[in-house]
């Protein structure tokens, strides 16, 4: 499977609010409000224009039909921090089929390429509700660690609070691996 991160583009918003919206999507979001064109809009000028994020299109290579990319999903970096060189690392997930765990994990293999030989950043981490275990599955195979559990830190769309797990990789750490 070949994938390629592209730059979100504001015409990229259409996509991302159908993708955001869906309840099964939704459902992984810390922020779990709906968006819409309109705020998703102003969150691209209010945070992607500006660098706060980087934000970037999942796309996957139609190998069978030559070089023809179609997007299957959005990933990105959030809060980064260049004072103390870390950043939040942030899989949406999205209910195209192919945005599956291969895929996911080359995209996050690749964000981590950009943090660490790009950004130069120190630490990634990542938040997940405790009961996604295929999503801790995911972020401890590209080599995360689990720093702690955050008890009832969000609130999800039943109204009710439930616990946040926070996984972390240093720069050291992601070294070792290669």
């Amino acid at each position: 499977m070949r994938i390629v991160l592209r730059p979100i583009k504001l015409e990229d918003g259409a996509k991302i609010v159908k993708w955001r919206n869906t309840p099964s999507v939704r459902a992984h979001c810390l922020n779990q409000n709906p968006i819409t064109l309109e705020s998703n809009e102003e969150f691209f000028h209010k945070n992607i224009e500006t660098g706060i994020y980087q934000q970037f299109i999942v796309e996957r290579d139609m190998e069978d039909y030559g070089v023809a990319f179609y997007p299957i999903a959005t990933v990105y970096l959030k809060d980064i921090d260049h004072t103390n060189n870390r950043c939040e690392l942030c899989i949406f997930t999205s209910d195209d089929e192919e945005w599956n765990t291969e895929s996911q994990a080359i995209a996050i293999r690749m964000l981590l390429d950009k943090v660490f030989n790009e950004l130069n950043m120190h630490k990634v981490y990542s938040y997940v509700f405790y009961k996604f275990l295929d999503e801790a599955s995911l972020l401890e195979k590209a080599g995360f660690t689990k720093e702690t559990i955050l008890g009832k830190e969000a609130v999800n769309a039943d109204g009710e609070y439930e616990d946040i797990v926070r996984f972390a990789i240093t720069y050291e750490e992601w070294r070792k691996q290669k």
